[in-house]
């Protein structure tokens, strides 16, 4: 037979389990943390030459906040880099933590110049790399990084010498030369010389000067002759340079001028070349 005290304790055991049962009951399990994911992404890159020697370059990269966690974007770095080595940085862009939400895209432009490494290989290898660094409130700072494979085409400018001077009439003071230009075209492609002007020295004296009336192609990887016409007045000639043609004897001279060549590429058409070559070369009839 249960005695009263035994029936209080009962209950109040009872009680006791049925207050744990409820606050068990009342227990939740925390949410997991929105997740974080931004992706970077180089979705456009162009390159135009701005000589022979420098490129200019737009890089477009997007950013997509592809998680479930409202994202603020810090700063975005670019490099380039050829062979293993950089050749430009353009500087780091402050995003002053522009925010981005769940499902949001943003777009960034970059514009540099850079350097094209020497070599003689017909392309430039080069690879753009892009840095973002972000914070979010779920995942704290964070950084993605994606990078793209690219080249262009290599534009190298021609070889050029005298290989013979020639003397083609006679007059009373004057005297008609043509100069035997060869032009070397180390490209994998032809070269188009528009107009070349140009002045000849001899003997350390101006000597004379004069320009190709007709434009002339040199195809690629070949080396062509090209005629320079000059007219050689005694007057104007020193006394050495004078003896020199006369005796028909190697004659020092320097060659100097500039011509535009086009290169049939979308990526350079034309271009100037300035030259300044010097060297030997015997007086012929």
């Amino acid at each position: 037979m249960r005695t009263g005290r035994g029936r209080s304790g009962a209950r109040l055991l009872f009680a006791a389990v049925a207050a744990a049962a409820a606050a068990l009951a009342s227990c939740a399990t925390d949410e997991p943390a929105p997740s974080t994911s931004v992706e970077v992404s180089v979705s456009s890159v162009s390159v135009a030459a701005v000589d022979l020697d420098t490129a200019g370059v737009t890089v477009e990269v997007g950013v997509v906040n592809t998680g479930a966690s409202e994202v603020a974007l810090s700063s975005l770095g670019l490099v380039a880099s050829s062979y293993g080595e950089e050749i430009a940085a353009p500087a780091s862009r402050d995003l002053g933590s522009e925010r981005l939400a769940p499902g949001a895209a943003a777009a960034f432009s970059f514009r540099f110049e850079a350097d094209a490494p020497e070599g003689d290989s017909p392309t430039i290898p080069f690879r753009v790399e892009a840095r973002l660094a972000y914070s979010s409130p779920a995942g704290g700072p964070g950084e993605s990084s994606i990078g793209r494979d690219c080249e262009f085409p290599r534009i190298m400018p021609p070889v050029m010498r005298i290989s013979s001077i020639r003397i083609i009439k006679d007059e009373l003071i004057n005297t008609r030369l043509r100069l035997g230009l060869e032009v070397t075209n180390p490209n994998v492609f032809p070269l188009s010389f528009a107009t070349l002007e140009y002045r000849l020295y001899g003997e350390g004296r101006y000597w004379a000067s004069g320009s190709v009336p007709d434009s002339f192609e040199v195809p690629a990887g070949e080396t062509v002759s090209a005629n320079l016409y000059l007219t050689m007045n005694f007057t104007d000639m020193g006394r050495s340079l004078l003896d020199q043609v006369i005796k028909l004897a190697e004659v020092r001279y320097r060659l100097e001028g500039a011509g535009l060549v086009d290169t049939g590429l979308e990526f350079l058409p034309r271009f100037e070349l300035p030259f300044d070559m010097t060297g030997r070369a015997g007086v012929s009839r």
